[in-house]
């Protein structure tokens, strides 16, 4: 969970006319946190204008981390600010950062028909022809057949096959499965697919669509998430799968344009980029 850090200035009016001491401690103070929000420990910082209450936002840290990160804090080592931390729930998130962390868009053109677009999506075995190495599908609690066109309400158990952790890692085995179960949420054939995502906690869409031009199509992918989720889930589902999205939807134009694809079969270290 989230946490608030509360400063308060130990002397009243001190913002107006700060002592040499007191400015110097500030000039710490603001370097500091600028190196925790480097880091990413720190989301936002500041003070009100009237100088009464700072606030230090730590979308990742725990009470306990918080507290010990703001108590070496040049400013409340110094005495110039009292300290509270409490736990905090982030209910809205806005976009003054210029981002929308509760999803995006991503698109591309391929030089490929409408059908053959469509076929990439519209059963398990499309799924993995260029997505996930697995997308074993039930329906009603029954396996279907790979090549059998989704429904609404069909639970898809994707698996992706990733390196093994470094301590679990062996000539004879480099790589894990690392699966999640999401159900079929919307389905027009031809046209667009949503199934849940991070299992149950959003959902991904993608879409077929005309591009202008008679021998290519635009696909769309979005990915939405729930935005009553924590911070730390917001971010790392729109960091880590924005950046993982463009792999998949550019392994997807090489398969539909040229047949081939990128994907690493058998990845044997971390930091690959095509797993």
């Amino acid at each position: 969970m989230p946490t608030i850090a509360l400063l308060t200035p130990t002397r009243p009016g001190f913002h107006e006319a700060p002592t040499a001491d007191e400015t110097a401690s500030i000039a710490a103070h603001f370097a500091y946190l600028a190196r925790l929000a480097a880091e990413g420990r720190v989301l936002t910082a500041g003070p009100c204008e009237d100088g009464s209450l700072g606030i230090v936002v730590f979308p990742k840290a725990d009470e306990a981390t918080a507290l010990e990160l703001m108590q070496a804090d040049p400013a409340v080592v110094a005495g110039v600010f009292r300290l509270e931390v409490k736990p905090w729930r982030m209910s809205l998130l806005g976009h003054g950062t210029g981002r929308d962390w509760t999803g995006f868009v991503q698109a591309v053109h391929v030089r490929t028909t409408p059908a053959e677009a469509w076929a990439m999506f519209a059963s398990p075995a499309g799924i993995v022809r260029w997505f996930t190495s697995g997308a074993a599908t039930t329906r009603g609690g029954r396996p279907i057949d790979d090549d059998r066109t989704f429904e609404i309400g069909d639970r898809i158990r994707f698996v992706w096959v990733v390196p093994a952790p470094e301590s679990q890692r062996t000539a004879a085995t480099p790589t894990v499965e690392m699966p999640e179960v999401d159900e079929v949420l919307a389905f027009e054939p031809g046209r667009r697919l949503r199934h849940g995502w991070y299992e149950g906690k959003g959902w991904m869409e993608y879409r077929v669509l005309p591009s202008g031009e008679q021998d290519r199509v635009t696909i769309e992918f979005e990915q939405r998430m729930d935005p009553a989720n924590e911070f730390p889930l917001l971010e790392s589902a729109y960091i880590g799968c924005r950046e993982g999205w463009a792999f998949y939807i550019t392994n997807l134009k090489a398969v539909l344009e040229h047949g081939v694809d990128l994907r690493e079969k058998r990845p044997d270290r971390g930091s690959l980029v095509n797993v």
